[in-house]
């Protein structure tokens, strides 16, 4: 595995992004104590009112009237109270909370999903406590999701609030396809990848509106610091290819990919679960990403490409067409 260095660097880089998942669970906690404090409020009514009141107002049905709602049952108060216990704990959590270590032979995305079941509970307690504040919660449909709480159930708020995590991996272990399914909102997912490892495992995550990278430079991680969209890279020291996809840096495919080192060597046998087939793929896909349109150097070709394979459309053949005129009437 790769030394602590690059691990605290990693941190360091992600610290806002760990400092808003933070936030989010102090204002969950909030306002689950809120709710509990609200719930007293009978005995807080009787104090209120005073002695004048007594015998000449019901305390129960005057807090009921101020807060909007009867007062919760035990079972809603029991509820509130594990929530409160759960943010609490993930609160105390440090930073050893945001690093996935994946032992070898075994699925990085396995491991990456449980931590984040792990961390889950920040949303599903914040969620729980809306819902019973509002008297709307049913266990049936809604469960106890305080203990665990999968990414897949995660909403769109949350996974943009999702936490940083910081994984160390055997190369071998490192499969794109397992990863896609997480990559969504602001996750961030930063890879220190130990050799082997194959030559370009993240070639297939390119995407739009993925950031993209594969790099021996912690420094990258600083360009995703304001990147609004999630971010995988992968942190190595071998001989793979090394590239950064940045959604922000063009409209075209070949416009946003920034590529430092491309291998020379092509891969010779079968790593992990790649053959060497999907290895040269891997490396004949990143090519293709970078490789710029050619222009034809005659308008004309234009017009003839476009008349045999219907592949223009009427605007672009217009434009060739007056391209070629203003070339062939004789004109300086």
């Amino acid at each position: 595995m790769q030394s602590d260095e690059r691990v605290d660097a990693a941190l360091s880089a992600l610290r806002p992004r760990i400092a808003a998942f933070r936030l989010a669970v102090s204002g969950a906690l909030e306002r689950a104590k809120n709710t509990l404090a609200s719930e007293s409020g009978p005995d807080q009514a009787r104090v209120a009112l005073g002695d004048f009141a007594a015998g000449l107002i019901n305390p129960d049905r005057f807090a009921m009237i101020s807060s909007g709602f009867a007062p919760l049952d035990s079972v809603g108060l029991a509820i509130v109270e594990r929530a409160v216990k759960a943010l609490e704990a993930l609160l105390r959590a440090g930073d050893e909370d945001f690093i996935v270590d994946v032992r070898a032979g075994t699925s990085a995305a396995v491991a990456i999903r449980a931590r984040m079941t792990a961390l889950g509970p920040a949303f599903g307690a914040a969620t729980i406590v809306d819902l019973v504040r509002r008297r709307t919660y049913d266990p049936a449909q809604h469960g106890l999701p305080l203990e665990a709480h999968p990414f897949q159930k995660w909403t769109v708020a949350e996974r943009r609030l999702a936490p940083p995590l910081v994984i160390r991996l055997d190369g071998r272990d490192l499969d794109a396809f397992e990863l896609a399914p997480l990559i969504d909102g602001w996750v961030r997912l930063v890879l220190l990848v130990a050799e082997p490892c194959t030559i370009a495992p993240l070639a297939r995550l390119v995407s739009p509106g993925v950031f993209v990278a594969q790099t021996g430079d912690m420094k990258v991680l600083e360009r995703v610091t304001d990147f609004d969209g999630p971010a995988v890279i992968a942190v190595m020291s071998g001989p793979e290819a090394r590239f950064i996809h940045d959604p922000r840096a063009g409209s075209a495919m070949w416009q946003r990919i920034e590529v430092t080192h491309m291998p020379a060597a092509q891969p010779r046998k079968s790593l992990g679960a790649r053959s060497t087939w999907q290895q040269r793929d891997d490396l004949s896909h990143l090519k293709a990403l970078i490789e710029q349109p050619v222009l034809a150097a005659n308008p004309a070709e234009v017009l003839v490409a476009a008349g045999s394979s219907g592949s223009y459309d009427p605007a672009e053949r217009l434009t060739a067409w007056l391209l070629d005129q203003s070339t062939t009437d004789g004109s300086p």
